[in-house]
């Protein structure tokens, strides 16, 4: 058993024995991620160029990326079992990007690998103020098909929760969290990045986490506070959504539900490096840790404090930090916040 946080319960003082209940142990989740496989090149520089104009790169790296994988890899350093659903190309970016899935721990069984087709590209650009500019070419993503999707039905069927995203074509996705909610496994979709022809309401969805501009987007205007319950319960019921999540970077994460209880979760102030990457830390580590125990609460906390974690190193997955960074950075923060 890992060596416990720090905590303090109400009442008593400081104890590094004496963690809260969810930590006393925990049971490793099943997480299915069904998404895109990216290679990135990450060009660091002063500020983004505007259009037409050219700017000079300080440094440039190469790193794994994808929502997918990146999703994948936050779930897995949560310690949940992990099977990766995408496709690469029969290039040595796909066999690298496989070796280090593995070397993670993920199974990829369900990896497709192309034939003549070469594994998606991501260009990036990060400024000073860690703000990014993103072009992705899907390439090997954008072929995964339905049928292949449908043919990982017994890994589907053993996962506690399914992730997806927006980066491999919407109708594997579709079919995907259709198949997922008929084995019973919990759905999560991060639509992202942004497609309009999503058919909102065909499909039921147990979670959908979007940052603001994505949730400004399927709501039909900005979702500001919890305050605006009220006509965000109403529009969820329209779109078949059970829960929406809405990160908001440095401030709190509301959690509208359609029937249940909806709250908001605070984030952790960080200086950030590298804010790419970060939404899908949060994503795969709120799987992760729903796949435990179904703590809604605290699989947000846990995902919220991840991704502000995240955006202290550079590289999508390379920031993400692992189960024991996440426990003690949560373990301060509510402590911080019992102190208020």
């Amino acid at each position: 058993m890992r060596p416990w946080p720090k905590w303090m319960l109400p009442g008593t003082k400081l104890s590094a024995t004496r963690p809260p209940n969810f930590y006393l142990s925990h049971t490793m989740g099943q997480v299915v991620v069904l998404g895109s496989l990216n290679r990135d090149c990450i060009a660091q520089v002063e500020a983004l160029p505007p259009p037409g104009h050219t700017v000079v790169a300080k440094q440039l790296l190469y790193r794994f990326g994808g929502k997918g994988g990146n999703q994948a890899v936050a779930a897995a350093k949560q310690d949940a079992e992990v099977f990766m659903i995408g496709c690469v190309g029969d290039d040595s970016a796909g066999q690298a990007y496989v070796q280090m899935l593995n070397e993670h721990g993920i199974n990829t069984d369900g990896v497709v690998k192309r034939a003549g087709t070469p594994t998606g590209m991501a260009m990036i650009s990060v400024d000073a103020q860690a703000e990014n500019t993103i072009v992705v070419c899907l390439a090997a993503n954008d072929t995964l098909t339905a049928d292949e999707v449908v043919a990982q039905q017994p890994a589907i069927a053993r996962g506690t929760i399914m992730l997806a995203q927006f980066e491999v074509p919407i109708g594997a996705v579709v079919e995907g969290l259709k198949l997922a909610r008929h084995m019973g496994t919990t759905t999560c979709l991060n639509p992202s990045p942004w497609r309009d022809h999503f058919p909102w309401g065909e499909v039921e969805i147990d979670f959908v986490v979007v940052n603001e501009h994505e949730a400004a987007q399927l709501c039909g205007q900005p979702v500001l506070s919890l305050g605006e319950i009220g006509w965000v319960r109403d529009r969820i019921r329209e779109l078949g959504i059970h829960t929406l999540i809405v990160t908001r970077g440095a401030d709190s994460t509301p959690a509208f539900s359609k029937v249940g209880p909806s709250f908001e979760v605070p984030s952790i102030l960080v200086q950030p490096v590298d804010t790419v990457g970060s939404g899908d830390c949060f994503a795969g580590v709120f799987a992760a840790r729903w796949s435990e125990g179904r703590m809604l609460e605290m699989s947000l906390r846990a995902a919220c404090v991840a991704g502000s974690l995240a955006t202290k190193k550079m590289g999508a997955q390379e920031g993400t930090p692992d189960r024991n960074d996440v426990d003690e950075a949560l373990a301060d923060a509510l402590m911080e916040q019992m102190r208020k």
